[in-house]
């Protein structure tokens, strides 16, 4: 009886937390790095991993703890080819941006302003 009650528990958790993951589709294309700080070391915020379903939207800062200073393009496969990743100081993608580029730290232009969106563009 404990057995069982313990495999019900088990299951109930694993589709519980399955519940909480989002959902993303297409090929993986880049990852990338915030932080908030500029020279891409102190206030790591985490990764983001872009996929395709990213791709040709603007996309916001979501879930970090402060204001994004500067971003590191960690990685770039081959299913990105064609594609250029850039960080935005507005939040709706609609100035020039900053193109990015693979393993360089890129810090906002000066101290009042914030990374604040990013888009994968894609042709």
């Amino acid at each position: 009886m404990q057995f069982s009650t313990i495999i019900a528990a088990v299951a109930t958790l694993a589709f519980g937390a399955n519940a909480a993951v989002i959902q993303r589709d297409g090929d993986r294309l880049a990852q990338f790095r915030a932080f908030g700080a500029n020279g891409c070391n102190a206030l790591n915020y985490g990764f983001y991993l872009v996929d395709t379903s990213d791709a040709n939207k603007c996309n916001t800062f979501a879930g970090v703890s402060g204001p994004v200073k500067s971003v590191n393009l960690e990685a770039l496969t081959a299913a990105a080819a064609g594609c250029t990743l850039v960080v935005h100081a507005d939040s709706n993608c609609a100035d020039e941006g900053h193109t990015l580029a693979l393993q360089t730290c890129n810090d906002v232009s000066s101290a009042n302003d914030n990374w604040q969106s990013w888009s994968m563009n894609c042709s």
